[in-house]
């Protein structure tokens, strides 16, 4: 089995458990340091889905260097997040009536891991110019078919979720 199967597999394990968002957290802390998965996954940019199911998803998303901040969006489920390689920049908001206004932010480096709630929105950057952004994407959830939500400028207004404005492309099905 390769190491990226191995690592769908242990998703699909935790996501059973009782306290499933810790025991994916902890799946996702060893992924994120486990050199062989990272030398397993594309350094093509984009979002590619390994696996998608009613209570899990997890994908691998790579943003260039000079890639715009996807939009505001969020993902009306747990996600945890583990870089693989480089750093992933998340700056987190809050809803205010029709709008958005920004609530702080976490840039995580190599290694780190964040979990985020099911009422989390926040908008997704590559800050390093010299370096690729690799991070594994959980989701406590059917991510690809779920109603979501996005925010435009010039006001942040919300509209229903579209993967090819919020982040430049089409989610790209990758199961194994």
């Amino acid at each position: 089995m390769n190491p990226i199967e191995e690592f769908v597999n242990e998703c699909l394990s935790a996501v059973t458990e009782d306290q499933s968002v810790t025991a994916v957290k902890e799946v996702v802390e060893r992924a994120a340091r486990n050199r062989s998965l990272e030398e397993a996954l594309t350094e093509k940019p984009g979002v590619r889905v390994f696996h998608c199911s009613d209570d899990l998803t997890v994908a691998h998303v790579v943003i260039p260097t000079g890639a715009p901040r996807s939009l505001p969006h969020d993902h009306r489920m747990w996600a945890v997040i583990g870089i693989a390689r480089g750093k992933e920049a998340n700056e987190f908001f809050r809803r205010d009536d029709k709008t958005l206004v920004a609530s702080g932010g976490r840039v995580l480096d190599e290694g780190e891991v964040l979990a985020m709630g099911d009422n989390t929105i926040h908008s997704v950057g590559n800050p390093l110019t010299h370096s690729l952004s690799s991070a594994l994407h959980v989701y406590g959830g059917d991510l690809v078919n779920v109603e979501r939500s996005m925010w435009c400028l010039p006001d942040w207004h919300e509209e229903p979720y579209d993967a090819t404005k919020v982040i430049g492309a089409p989610f790209e099905d990758a199961s194994l």
